[in-house]
């Protein structure tokens, strides 16, 4: 891999000026300050970085000072963390000195922290290699741990002893895995094998947390070969991905064990370019196509003929998909989306226009959208018999992209009449409202009558009488 050179950093992504005026007011107040972390690592990837963080052996105390002279708003947390905020209008900036972490008795956060007076002190409290350089304003990097070299090589590995740092923190275990998804990284023998060591620990992490790394996980561009090594460790969060594991289907149209094939479904799911950034997959369909499959084995029955059949499976994933996701404390709309997905992702209609519009119906036209990728990626993973279903869904794509063009509505209170056009034909007011408007969308999608407002008007009359 080759990284970027200062000076096409500089070229490329300069550092903020807002960055570049805090570097320097802390430097010409006779301190060293260096950009730190995630944002050196993307520079010398060639990537955006989201926010700068700012080290520095000046003393939290000394910054705020700093800060207010040069007029600039502050948010102290040092008596905590050792951390002083910015508050700029470009963003906020967190400046925190340089220090040693005391004990994680909580896994999360350090008990207590003493302040340090040098990088190669700091260094040692940081996660991974590839997350512990430190630039300065020039762009000129500081490499204590060997970071550069594991950038080149691809590498993520812990600083100091794996088991260490996940005991410390043990969401370190899932970031490991989500760097090495979204950047395609190896993880390290010495550091998987803490990380493998060190799993259980994962249940003391907040659900919020996990959910994060868990979506970052997904979501990056190598996540099925990161899934596949690290298998063990995500059943820790996710119990029936390790029941998939090895799950002979014994199905003619399967030629891969369940957790391969879920795999290869996530990795059909297409991968989005994002300028200045690594490509990544819709959060919703990426984990969706994680849960599509695993209520498989509760569903598993082998028939006289040495046939698998697993009827309900996609009933039983969603209610896996809602116990996780719900557990996580993922958003409400998010859950179900990605529920409704799972739930229908097995189901094709019979190739006619209103079953195709029922369908619609039910699990919503804008999420269709995402569906039918899902679907398209499920049907690429099977046998070469099973990949016989892909005309099928095209066809039914042809029909749902039709009923767009002419204009189809997927709910009663879409159709060109209104309760009060109900009313005022003598319906009374109350349920029955209701009724007649479901009955109406009903003959509508039967084919009986189309969308018209006269035409609706007079079926209506006609129902009420």
């Amino acid at each position: 891999m080759v990284l970027e050179t200062s000076e096409s950093r500089r070229d490329k992504f300069p550092i903020p000026g807002s960055v570049s005026m805090i570097l320097g007011l802390l430097g010409a107040a006779g301190h060293e300050a260096y950009i730190a972390g995630g944002a050196v690592r993307d520079m010398l990837l060639g990537l955006v970085p989201h926010d700068f963080d700012i080290s520095s052996s000046c003393s939290p105390d000394v910054t705020a000072k700093v800060l207010a002279g040069a007029g600039i708003r502050y948010l102290d947390n040092a008596s905590v963390h050792g951390t002083v905020t910015a508050i700029l209008e470009d963003g906020n900036i967190e400046i925190t000195t340089f220090r040693v972490d005391g004990k994680y008795s909580d896994l999360r956060r350090p008990d207590s922290v003493t302040f340090a007076g040098s990088i190669e002190e700091d260094v040692r409290r940081r996660d991974f290699t590839v997350n512990s350089l430190y630039m300065d304003k020039d762009g000129t990097v500081r490499d204590i741990t060997g970071g550069i070299k594991d950038l080149e090589a691809g590498l993520i590995r812990t600083v100091g002893n794996p088991e260490e740092r996940f005991g410390e923190d043990a969401l370190r275990i899932l970031r490991a895995m989500r760097f090495s998804s979204r950047f395609g990284f190896r993880i390290d023998d010495e550091t998987f094998a803490a990380m493998e060591k060190c799993a259980g620990e994962l249940k003391q992490i907040s659900a919020e947390r996990i959910a994060s790394e868990l979506t970052g996980i997904v979501c990056g561009k190598d996540a099925p070969a990161v899934i596949r090594r690290c298998w063990k460790i995500l059943s820790v969060i996710i119990p029936e991905i390790a029941v998939c594991h090895g799950f002979d289907q014994y199905s003619k149209f399967h030629d891969r064990d369940c957790l391969e094939h879920t795999l290869d479904v996530l990795g059909g799911i297409p991968l989005e370019q994002n300028e200045g950034s690594q490509p990544s997959r819709d959060p919703v369909l990426a984990t969706a196509a994680l849960f599509h499959d695993l209520g498989k084995p509760e569903c598993f029955k082998l028939d006289l003929n040495g046939t698998g059949h697993m009827k309900g499976h996609p009933e039983a994933g969603k209610r896996i998909a809602l116990r996780v996701l719900t557990g996580l404390r993922y958003p409400q709309a998010f859950v179900r989306e990605v529920c409704t997905l799972v739930e229908f992702h097995d189901i094709f209609t019979p190739n006619d226009k209103s079953a195709v519009h029922r369908f619609l119906c039910a699990c919503g036209p804008e999420l269709y959208e995402k569906l039918k990728i899902l679907q398209k990626a499920d049907i690429m993973a099977h046998s070469e018999l099973g990949k016989k279903r892909l005309a099928r869904l095209e066809y039914m794509s042809e029909l749902a992209d039709e009923l767009k063009r002419e204009g189809a509505v997927y709910q009663a209170k879409d159709l060109e009449i209104s309760g009060n056009d109900i009313i005022s034909l003598g319906c009374p007011e109350g349920p029955e409202v209701g009724n007649v408007l479901e009955m109406l969308f009903e003959k509508y999608l039967a084919g009986e009558i189309v969308n018209d407002r006269d035409e609706l008007q007079k079926t209506a009359k006609d129902i009420i009488c």
